[in-house]
């Protein structure tokens, strides 16, 4: 079967009967702060580093300065051209670029010569044994933080934990965007609310993403890796796998979007919420529009795994889907959203929900509110997780007001 071909031919048939709704409210915490330093974003030409380049320069003042590192300067260019359409009031012209291959460690080491922070946002993550441009990173003393959703990758990164800390005094972020990251600091958050992380029986991430977001082929090819792979989840403490896009329910996001289909994926969260939090009792759940398209991934779910594992041929097959991936897109909009709900040994409950208008411009503010974090000596020496890193309460609620600026939606509702 030609696969590419029948998943073409059901969103042509099937996107026409969607619309978008979108809502719009003030956003939180408006106003640019100042900061200083040399940022190199990897991948800043790609849909989520341009969006993060984007954020840098509206929320953190023009005393940063930007350079974005890429295969390729004419796609630099283009993006660039495409922010300041999006961004009309920013100016992006001294925004330089860097030839750097991710691939090769010389090229990483000479765009990364005078930087004072990395921001790593070059995915998908999936299928990848080493974290060069972290190496690199702790190696020059430079601190990082990157997207990453994938756990083997982020093993790979903890790995350097001692290094970054003991010898080069390096401190990074990992899997610190919009998801995984900040829904990682809601289930702190949960967990406080409910007396303590010791207190909390169970956790249940939701993530909802109308077509991809506006976020490009990455997360598509993304989306396709992570399908060659078991759910895990964990109950009483015991790690557990289910079948990728199984058990298909409904999660309401709130009012403003309602009830959408969701089914099990395996999302980084699971491993971090248990090994950092210790909760004993943890589900991860995704869903997407046009409806269709659930039913769709779960189609791609069963295909051969050795395909799904393969990092080129799944960024070929999003590249000859984004035509009407985009088209889907401008019909179903690319709302972003997220609820996690926490339920404490008591049975009191705990729930938080996120939305966003889009996934794209979200995922580069909340990155960029990272990577602000670490510029201001928020975060100690080391490898960490988002849970790990933002222990403290202050330091992490200010993360988060950074981060969801621009949302339409932020509910916190607790039974306690």
């Amino acid at each position: 079967m030609n696969f590419p071909l029948f998943l073409t031919m059901c969103l042509l048939t099937h996107a026409s009967a969607f619309t978008s709704t979108s809502m719009s409210l003030s956003n939180l915490n408006q106003g640019k702060f100042s900061y200083s330093g040399n940022v190199v974003v990897v991948g800043g030409s790609g849909r989520v580093g341009g969006s993060t380049v984007r954020a840098l320069k509206k929320y953190y003042g023009d005393k940063l300065r930007i350079s974005v590192g890429g295969r390729s300067e004419t796609h630099f260019r283009e993006s660039r051209k495409r922010w300041q359409k999006l961004a009309p009031t920013e100016t992006f012209d001294n925004v330089h670029f860097l030839s750097l291959d991710t691939d090769d460690k010389a090229s990483i080491e000479k765009a990364l010569e005078g930087c004072d922070l990395v921001i790593h946002t070059a995915g998908p993550f999936q299928r990848k044994s080493r974290s060069e441009v972290l190496e690199v990173a702790i190696s020059g003393g430079i601190d990082y933080v990157d997207v990453c959703d994938d756990s083997k990758a982020a093993d790979s990164a903890k790995l350097l934990a001692e290094s970054a800390n003991r010898k080069n005094k390096v401190s990074a972020v990992i899997s610190a965007g919009i998801w995984p990251g900040i829904d990682q600091l809601m289930a702190v958050e949960c967990c406080d609310l409910l007396g303590g992380k010791e207190k909390v029986h169970s956790i249940e991430f939701s993530a909802f993403t109308a077509g991809t977001g506006n976020a490009g082929t990455t997360i598509l090819s993304a989306t396709f890796l992570i399908l060659a792979e078991r759910v895990l989840c964990f109950k009483e403490n015991v790690p557990l796998y289910h079948n990728p896009a199984s058990d298909f329910k409904k999660v309401n996001f709130g009012e403003a979007l309602g009830d959408k289909t969701v089914f099990r994926m395996n999302l980084i969260e699971a491993r971090t919420c248990n090994e950092v939090l210790n909760i004993p009792n943890i589900d991860t759940f995704f869903g997407t529009a046009p409806e269709i398209w659930n039913h769709l991934l779960a189609l791609v779910a069963v295909l051969p795994r050795k395909w799904l594992r393969n990092r080129n041929l799944m960024q070929s097959f999003a590249k000859f889907s984004e035509p009407i991936v985009r088209l889907t897109d401008k019909l179903v909009g690319s709302t972003n959203a997220m609820k996690v709900s926490a339920v404490s040994n008591d049975r009191e409950t705990c729930q938080i929900s996120y939305a966003h208008r889009d996934l794209e411009e979200c995922v580069g503010i909340a990155t960029a509110a990272f990577a602000a974090s670490v510029l201001r000596g928020d975060v100690r020496h080391g490898v960490w997780f988002p849970e790990e890193a933002f222990g403290d309460s202050e330091k992490r609620k200010r993360v988060i007001d950074e981060a969801i600026q621009g949302n339409f939606l932020w509910d916190v509702q607790c039974s306690k």
